[in-house]
């Protein structure tokens, strides 16, 4: 086992990084809103490619033009990789764009945040985060309404913007993982090794052909390449490896060290709660920051929506290979899950909450 880093020998973003929720005046000390003058450039040109009929992924930097909003962005940019790790934008112009420009504002925003990749075996690179359970009751996390635990997603930086809320439920909860590291450190420093060392993924059904359903190498939870600590965490994905895979065991110290870690996660005081507003997108870096919602129920006239975008960051954040979930990012490819048409990101384990 590696020597277990110190945050302070770590670069300054390391401090910046570790945000306690009763630390910061909830999600406003993270909120940027969008100036509609800055933004007008952009508007127009996603309202242009529009009229196209073209899918908003087929736009490159230079069909649609950020203008004024350049700085805002890169400053958006900069906090979400080198500062606290997350910003809330406000202000979409949803209530004035038909949907597909505003996918297409959405998706001028991404080109200049990262490079998106694919979100699932269907390959989509922006994606519709919507409750389909009524047609697939084991429909990915993203594609039900039921709870989601604190994770992280196998791509450098994510990003949603709300569409529809939910009727009642889907409350979005964010939590640094520099500060569950810390908070680690100082209750159970001897977890921490278990935890550095990892857990073998079930990869839920999208691995790519060939490969086992399970990473032959263990995911870490906590890793350093560099001098950046880095966080991976799906604990479903741990659970159903040991459940559905025969060499596959869960210790009582590794058990022990995962219930720590959620719990933690899911302190009060570290976290960071609010419910997303149509107009409003969230942006967060993966290796410093986890993510979770409550369940969720829709209108019945209109589902809870969410669009979403996985980007890989340019240049890419020093990690270590292992915490790859398939062998494409493992081999030095790109992140995200390897695109497979024809299947659906469905699974079904006695996981399931639907």
């Amino acid at each position: 086992m590696e020597d277990l880093p110190k945050l302070r020998d770590l670069p300054e973003q390391a401090a910046s990084g570790r945000w306690r929720g009763s630390g910061v005046a909830g999600i406003e000390a993270f909120a940027v809103d969008l100036d509609p003058a800055d933004a007008a450039t952009l508007e127009a040109a996603a309202r242009r490619w529009a009229t196209f009929g073209k899918d908003p992924v087929e736009a490159e930097p230079e069909d649609l033009p950020v203008g004024d909003l350049a700085p805002t962005l890169e400053a958006i940019r900069n906090e979400v990789l080198h500062g606290r790790g997350m910003v809330l934008l406000r202000g979409f112009p949803v209530d004035r764009l038909s949907a597909d420009a505003v996918a297409t504002f959405f998706w001028g925003i991404g080109l200049r945040l990262g490079r998106a990749v694919s979100q699932s075996v269907m390959g989509e690179r922006l994606g519709r985060v919507v409750d389909v359970t009524d047609v697939d009751p084991h429909a990915r996390a993203y594609r039900n309404r039921s709870e989601l635990t604190p994770h992280s997603d196998p791509a450098d930086l994510l990003a949603f913007l709300c569409l529809a809320a939910a009727a009642e439920g889907g409350e979005s909860r964010f939590v640094s993982s520099y500060t569950v590291h810390e908070e680690i450190r100082a209750a159970r420093p001897d977890l921490l090794p278990v935890l550095y060392r990892g857990f073998r993924y079930h990869r839920f059904g999208e691995h790519e052909p060939c490969c086992p359903p399970v990473t032959p190498w263990r995911v870490p939870v906590f890793s350093v390449c560099e001098g950046l600590l880095s966080c991976r965490y799906v604990k479903e994905f741990v659970e159903i490896a040991a459940d559905v895979e025969p060499d596959v065991e869960i210790t009582p110290a590794e058990r022990e060290a995962l219930d720590l870690f959620e719990a933690t996660a899911q302190r009060d005081d570290l976290r960071v709660r609010f419910t997303m507003r149509p107009g409003e997108a969230i942006v967060a870096n993966n290796f410093t920051v986890l993510h979770a919602r409550t369940a969720f129920t829709s209108h019945p006239d209109r589902r809870r929506e969410l669009l979403r975008l996985w980007l890989a960051a340019d240049p890419p954040r020093p990690i270590r290979r292992e915490v790859a979930l398939y062998e494409q990012a493992y081999h030095g490819g790109e992140p995200g899950v390897p695109p497979q048409p024809g299947r659906e990101p469905s699974f079904v384990s006695r996981f399931d909450s639907n």
